[in-house]
C-alpha cells in the first residue's frame, strides 16, 4: 500500500490497518495525519480484498488528541470534517483497537468507528472544553451510544474513564489485555469478514440513518466559526 509520512496503512487480508504513526507525540493529530487517514480509508474503500478496517496507534498511545503544535491557519481544515464523515460513512466495519491515551479528537475517531476494543490501560476523554475546543464529532454519536445524560457528563466534564467504565456504559465493546489488543481486534474483523460484505455494509448502513442530519452539521460548524473567530482575535491591550 502507499506509503505514508504520520500514518502506517498495511492490509492483512481481509482486513485493513491504518496506524498513527507519531509516537514520540503520542501520535497527535496534525492536518497531515488526518490527510492522510482520509487517503488511505479511501484506498481502502475501493478495495475488495478488505473486507473490515481497524484503525490503531503506534508506541504508548491511541492518540493523545489534537497536536496543539498545529499552526492556526491548518485549524478550518483541520475542522472541516472531511475525514469523520468518510470514516463514518466507510461501507465497511470499522473497528477502533485503543491503549493509553484516547482522548479529545482520537476518541472521536474511536467513537466514530463501529466498534471499540479496549487495552486494560486505556484512558478515554473527550477534553475539547480543556483547550477552548468542541468536541464536534460526539455532539451526534455519543448520546445515541450512552444516551444524552451520560453524553454530557463526559463532554462537559472532560473526565476521563478508564476502559472497564467505558464499557460499562456501552462505550466499549471488549476490554483486553495490552498484549492482546490487536489479537482480539484481529479476530472481531475475522468473524465479520466470513459473512457477506453487501449484507454488512448495507446493515452498516441502515445502522446510521438519522444518526447525523443537516441540522447537527450546522451546530457544528456555528460553533466552529465562533470558536476559531475566537481564536484568531488579537489580544487585547493590557
Amino acid at each position: 500500500m502507499k506509503q505514508y509520512n504520520t500514518i502506517l496503512a498495511e492490509k492483512q487480508d481481509p482486513v485493513g490497518i491504518i496506524t498513527m504513526n507519531r509516537p514520540d507525540k503520542l501520535n497527535a493529530m496534525n492536518l497531515e495525519m488526518k490527510n492522510e487517514m482520509f487517503d488511505a480509508l479511501s484506498e481502502m474503500e475501493i478495495d475488495n480484498d478488505i473486507r473490515v478496517v481497524i484503525l490503531t496507534g503506534a508506541g504508548r498511545a491511541f492518540s493523545a488528541g489534537h497536536d496543539n503544535d498545529e499552526p492556526l491557519e491548518n485549524m478550518t481544515d483541520f475542522v472541516s470534517l472531511k475525514e469523520e464523515k468518510l470514516l463514518f460513512t466507510l461501507d465497511k466495519p470499522t473497528i477502533a483497537a485503543v491503549h493509553g491515551y484516547t482522548l479529545g479528537d482520537a476518541m472521536q475517531q474511536a467513537l466514530l468507528c463501529d466498534m471499540i476494543v479496549a487495552s486494560v490501560n486505556t484512558k478515554l476523554g473527550f477534553i475539547g472544553p480543556k483547550i477552548g475546543a468542541i468536541c464536534y464529532g460526539a455532539f451526534t454519536i455519543l448520546p445515541a451510544v450512552v444516551g444524552r445524560h451520560r453524553a454530557n457528563e463526559l463532554l462537559f466534564t472532560c473526565d476521563q474513564i478508564s476502559a472497564e467504565e467505558g464499557y460499562q456504559m456501552g462505550l466499549v465493546n471488549k476490554v483486553v489485555p495490552h498484549d492482546d489488543l490487536m489479537p482480539a481486534a484481529l479476530e472481531m474483523a475475522g468473524k465479520i469478514a466470513q459473512w457477506s460484505p453487501a449484507s454488512i455494509k448495507f446493515s452498516k448502513r441502515a445502522m446510521r440513518i438519522n444518526m447525523v442530519n443537516e441540522t447537527h452539521n450546522d451546530a457544528v460548524n456555528d460553533a466552529w466559526r465562533a470558536i476559531l473567530g475566537v481564536l484568531a482575535e488579537p489580544p487585547e491591550d493590557e
